[in-house]
Parts: structure tokens; C-alpha cells; sequence
């Protein structure tokens, strides 16, 4: 059995080590506040930020690729012209 303890779940055991014991071990739900749920969306915009980021990440590699075959294949051109 691996445990796998989350940053969040550090966090939370750092602010308080009571609610965390009530979650984690004695499995008992605490309803989340306003400031949970707030902390949660902000979460998962960024996790959409980052997502985009790293696809025109991608995308910027990719037309990085084509600039280079395109150079290959003029310098390719000039010398086959010259030859």
C-alpha cells in the first residue's frame, strides 16, 4: 500500500493538526467554508492557466522544428542550384 500525502494536505495539517486527523483519520468530513471553496476555484483556474501554458508551450516548440526544416531545406535549394 502506498500513502501519498499531497502538498494540500500538508498545508492543511501545518494550519491545523486537528482537522487533519479528523479528516484523514477518522474520516470525518468537515464542510467546507467560503474560504475553501474560494481557495479551490482559484486551484483550478490556475490549473487551466498552466494546461494552456504548456500547450502553446508545445506549439512554440513545434514552429521552432518547422523554422529549422525550412532553413535545411533552403540552404538544401541553394546548394543544389549552385551544384
Amino acid at each position: 500500500m502506498h500513502i501519498i500525502i499531497g502538498a494540500s494536505e500538508v498545508a492543511e495539517y501545518v494550519y491545523c493538526r486537528r482537522a487533519w486527523w479528523l479528516r484523514r483519520v477518522q474520516e470525518i468530513s468537515i464542510p467546507d467554508s467560503p474560504e475553501m471553496q474560494h481557495g479551490t476555484s482559484v486551484h483550478a483556474e490556475h490549473n487551466n492557466r498552466v494546461k494552456s501554458a504548456i500547450g502553446v508551450q508545445y506549439c512554440g516548440y513545434l514552429l521552432v522544428v518547422v523554422g529549422i526544416v525550412a532553413v535545411v531545406l533552403l540552404l538544401l535549394d541553394e546548394v543544389a542550384r549552385r551544384g
